[in-house]
């Protein structure tokens, strides 16, 4: 049986841990707000420097393990009465049970009853809770209370409100009548939710408001008889935000997706869509997890006769469609790992027509079609997959079709001075819609390497023997149905470590220096019979430098006879052991030609060393960056290749970038390509505590002219936040080698793009920060 615990005092005491208002009018709003220079460092976050402050609950650091109900009453006052069943308190009344406070100017309480009424200033805590009003009723038993001329605060939600009578019930659950809420600071009210009703449930995080209508300024802008929105991040069934947005592709675009949380590990995504020179789009996604199946995506798009379609292709059917499939599962004892990954459009222009949400989506030239499954052994690793492409241009040929390809890979764990064998093979079946030779490929290699390494050093020869061979179907191209091709090759790679201690701007770092020497032989087969199913050469860089091969794929073996030299410096700091500063350069000798390639009539490489490779990177500050790389052919005394990109972050979400990048295409690859250069820039700056300027520029030197550009202007308050941008971009329906910018067919896109966020709600058009995170590096969208 609990007791009722009366202590009587003749002075007023304030309880631990209650703040004490120097003006009583101010509210329960200003009561716990603390403005910035008052927060602790450690609860100083992003959402307290925009607001200016953040509620401070002086209860957060209270014991939540035990509930109030089980506690004993304690309640003091300046003067008390008792009598037969209750007792009454006058004067700075302060009850405390548990971790639930009260206080108030005058209370009566029933013993018996277990309950209370108070009047006058009442102030009702408890971990995460304020509430306050003019009168209260409450049971302790259950924790009901009911309050008339209320205010409250929910300190982890950042939200305030009013109700001419506020209830809360034994679940916990806030009743607010004939009140208001909102996400902003006190005495701002940019918007706020006025309702006959509100609903608000802390536990489950949810809130929900009849007849309720949103105000921004004090100025009606929504109304809904019914309305329901999240208070955190948990997933609910409800309507989300709509996406709104206008390009010239489409015209207006609406967005209103509906979210249906059917179960924990299952749920489903209905996005109808408007687009005002198309018509009504359907796209939907399910979701679901299972641990003996992994974790699957199904979705898929459909328009139907889609009106601008029907405009430009009158032949073609106007019913337009996605579909997309992906899966990951990790079984067995994570022995297994299951993949797969297809999408499937029903036209190579669905993705840069009616995917808006980036231009990563629209510059697509094929959807990858893929199924995988991994057995992870102790040292074996085998994967069987069927991969095959959409493609997504014209006037580009679909890849190969690998259906299906099988790899099986030791894998030795490499300890020093220990011989580790190398063990792969791989069959794969090539399969083609078109008029091109298909067959099946077996690739393999074995040998043995030696790692070796010290603290200043390290050394690793190795010997292996690779081989392929071909079962091709009858081809005119190809009158050897069963080519093949074996061949030796040998590698040592080795490097050395020197370091000292010096400085540099007046800091005390360590610099090394690490020469590294990359001797590479293979024997030279004639291949002229062999087909290409899925190799390429591959791009020349400083890594390129101490790779075993020049080929991507397996349908080539390489002949060498070369040795690489490079050498690479960095400077640590050597308090806290940061790299500043580091440069490699490098270059391959060649000891003979290079007759292996990729076409039966390209001509042997003969020249007698490679272009000179080089990386840089400059850390001065942890905000601070320079990275960069250049490849230089000294036989025509041109630069091949060379990209730097300088990023500065110097915090309160600045970024700025900028950066430049320039290749020259390779006679010997593509001999009609057009050399390409171009400067990026992109900046995402405040302009003040509210105000803040984007942008990104893709500028085309050869062209003089930018590419994409993307500008917009965001105001961003503690409780509201709005985006404007508009984007231009280039829309080539060729992916040819050359682009001629004066072509009347390569159109420049347009497209504006509106969201808005009410704080402590959600808000909608998320395709404006999906374009702000493909286009500005580095940019990671504000939580507050």
């Amino acid at each position: 049986m609990k007791t009722l615990c009366l202590a009587v005092t003749l002075a007023t005491q304030s309880l631990p841990g209650l703040a004490q208002d120097s003006n009583p009018d101010t509210g329960a709003a200003t009561r716990d707000w603390a403005s910035t220079g008052d927060v602790p460092e450690a609860l100083r976050d992003a959402r307290c420097i925009k607001c200016g402050g953040t509620y401070l609950d002086p209860l957060r650091n209270e014991d939540r393990s035990k509930s109030p109900e089980r506690s004993d009453i304690d309640a003091r006052s300046t003067s008390s009465e008792i009598r037969e069943g209750t007792a009454e308190f006058t004067g700075g009344v302060e009850v405390t049970q548990g971790y639930r406070r009260l206080s108030a100017d005058r209370a009566t309480l029933d013993r018996d009853q277990r309950s209370g009424d108070m009047e006058g200033n009442i102030v009702l805590r408890e971990p995460g809770l304020l509430l306050q009003g003019d009168s209260a009723h409450i049971e302790s038993e259950s924790g009901e209370a009911s309050l008339t001329n209320s205010q409250f605060v929910l300190h982890a939600q950042h939200m305030r409100g009013t109700a001419d009578l506020l209830e809360r019930d034994s679940e916990g659950i806030l009743h607010v009548h004939n009140g208001r809420i909102t996400y902003c600071a006190p005495e701002d009210n940019d918007w706020m939710i006025r309702a006959s009703e509100l609903e608000l449930d802390t536990e489950e995080g949810l809130a929900t408001a009849y007849h309720a209508r949103i105000e921004v300024a004090d100025i009606p802008v929504f109304y809904s008889p019914w309305l329901q929105f999240p208070m955190d991040d948990r997933r609910r069934t409800g309507f989300l935000w709509p996406d709104f947005g206008s390009d010239t592709k489409g015209g207006v675009d609406i967005s209103v997706p509906v979210y249906f949380n059917l179960a924990p590990n299952y749920d489903l995504l209905y996005a109808p869509r408007y687009i005002e020179e198309r018509g009504f789009s359907h796209e939907a996604t399910a979701r679901y997890l299972h641990p003996l199946v992994g974790s699957w995506e199904v979705g898929g798009a459909w328009i139907s006769d889609d009106k601008s379609y029907a405009d430009d292709f009158p032949d073609d059917s106007h019913d337009r469609w996605l579909m997309l499939v992906r899966q990951k599962g990790l079984f067995a004892d994570n022995r297994l790992r299951s993949t797969i990954d297809y999408s499937k459009a029903s036209d190579v222009n669905y993705m840069k027509d009616l995917d808006s949400s980036s231009l990563d989506s629209r510059r697509r030239t094929a959807l990858l079609q893929l199924g995988s499954l991994d057995y992870l052994g102790d040292r074996w690793l085998v994967n069987l997959e069927a991969q095959q492409f959409q493609s997504l241009a014209d006037d580009i040929s679909n890849d190969y079709k690998k259906l299906p390809q099988l790899s099986a890979n030791y894998r030795p764990d490499g300890t020093p001075f220990e011989f580790s064998p190398i063990v792969f093979a791989q069959y794969s079946n090539f399969d083609s819609d078109d008029n091109r030779v298909t067959g099946a490929r077996l690739y393999s290699e074995a040998g043995a390497a030696y790692p070796m390494q010290w603290s200043y050093g390290f050394l690793r020869p190795t010997a292996k023997y690779r081989y392929v061979t071909y079962d091709l179907n009858d081809h005119a191209s190809f009158p050897d149905n069963n080519p093949d091709t074996g061949s030796p090759m040998a590698s040592v790679d080795g490097g050395l470590f020197f370091d000292r201690m010096t400085t540099l701007v007046g800091k005390n770092m360590l610099q090394t220096v690490e020469p590294r020497l990359y001797y590479l032989y293979s024997g030279y087969e004639e291949q002229t019979d062999q087909p290409d199913f899925d190799s390429a050469e591959l791009t020349f860089t400083y890594n390129q430098l101490f790779r075993e091969t020049r080929f991507s794929g397996h349908d080539r073996i390489d002949d060498a006879n070369q040795l690489s030299v490079g050498l690479t410096s960095r400077f640590i700091d050597a308090e806290d052991g940061r790299e500043e500063f580091y440069a490699s350069i490098g270059q391959i000798f060649y000891f003979r030609d290079r007759e292996v390639r990729l076409g039966r009539a390209q001509p042997p490489l003969d020249n007698g060393d490679s272009e000179l490779a080089g990386e840089i990177g400059f850390f001065p500050m942890e905000n601070f960056s320079i990275r960069g790389s250049a490849v230089w052919d000294p036989y025509s005394d041109q630069m091949n290749s060379s990209n730097v990109i300088a990023s500065y972050t110097p915090g309160g979400n600045t970024i700025v970038n900028v950066g430049y990048n320039y290749r020259r295409p390779l006679t010997t690859i593509n001999e009609n390509q057009n050399d390409t250069e171009q400067a990026h820039f992109s900046t995402y700056l405040p302009l003040s505590r509210n105000w803040r300027v984007f942008g990104a520029i893709n500028y085309s030197m050869e062209a003089n002219t930018s590419v994409e550009d993307m500008f917009g202007v965001e105001y961003d308050s503690c409780c509201w936040k709005v985006r404007l941008l508009h984007l231009r971009y280039y829309d080539n329906d060729t992916t040819g080698p050359l682009t001629d910018f004066n072509d009347p067919q390569l159109e420049r896109e347009k497209s504006i793009q509106i969201q808005i966020v009410l704080k402590g709600m959600g808000g909608f058009g998320n395709r404006a920060s999906s374009l702000m995170r493909d286009m500005i590096r580095g940019f990671v969208d504000s939580e507050y």
